[in-house]
């Protein structure tokens, strides 16, 4: 099991300095190679949730077990180290940087997880190759297309070999052929044994996941499956 979530809660201080619980003794598990949807209206903890499960927000209570270790214990070095290594965030705006190539923009994680080195050619070509933009390294953010850039952000996501790819409502800025595009990569990718957990509001979207996870007010109200796009384990 990549992710084992149990009883955790979440609050955050209001502008009265009162507590407003966000996530309520949630439990979850993720099997590696899965492809997860999480869906419910705003403000019901979704991307909270995607948060922690990110190690980029701390929780008030429960357990969190990455691939059986049991993260929340560790210090924000050994979560950081874990988000470099084994974790990839893709955003619904990209988050590309306009005046970096292509190339520079997919090697921005591994300069800063490597001192300042850079991945090789070979390896940011290779991954190019896997995300259909074959021999655009060297085009900037502005001459490409939405779901262009948001294949570039999915390249980045991986260039260190994470495991575990965290998706903020990635279709939210592309129209539906583009957008069926990144699902399809997506699917590509689960086959390939990553784990995706993907936030989206949009019930079409959700339903390519193999599995649908519904949240109202920090819990979860229901979870689908539907036969897996990856063989998870």
């Amino acid at each position: 099991m990549l992710i084992e979530l149990t009883e955790i809660d979440k609050s955050y201080r209001d502008r009265q300095g009162q507590p407003v619980s966000v996530l309520k003794q949630l439990s979850l598990q993720v099997e590696q190679g899965a492809f997860v949807a999480l869906a419910g209206a705003s403000g019901c903890g979704k991307s909270t949730l995607l948060n922690i499960l990110g190690c980029l927000d701390r929780f008030d209570g429960g357990e969190y077990r990455f691939d059986g270790e049991n993260v929340g214990a560790w210090s924000e070095g050994q979560r950081a180290d874990l988000r470099n290594r084994r974790i990839g965030f893709v955003f619904q705006a990209f988050h590309l940087l306009p005046f970096l190539a292509v190339e520079a923009n997919i090697a921005l994680p591994f300069m800063y997880n490597h001192h300042g080195q850079r991945p090789s050619h070979e390896h940011i070509e290779s991954l190019l190759k896997s995300v259909d933009l074959e021999g655009m390294s060297k085009r900037y953010p502005g001459e490409l297309s939405g779901g262009q850039m948001q294949r570039v952000a999915i390249a980045r996501a991986l260039v260190l070999g994470a495991d575990l790819i965290l998706a903020d409502e990635p279709t939210g800025n592309l129209d539906s052929a583009a957008a069926q595009g990144v699902l399809d990569l997506f699917e590509l990718l689960v086959k390939q044994g990553k784990t995706i957990v993907m936030v989206t509001h949009d019930p079409a979207i959700s339903a390519r996941a193999d599995r649908q996870i519904k949240m109202d007010g920090g819990q979860i109200v229901s979870d689908d499956h539907r036969e897996s796009v990856g063989g998870a384990q």
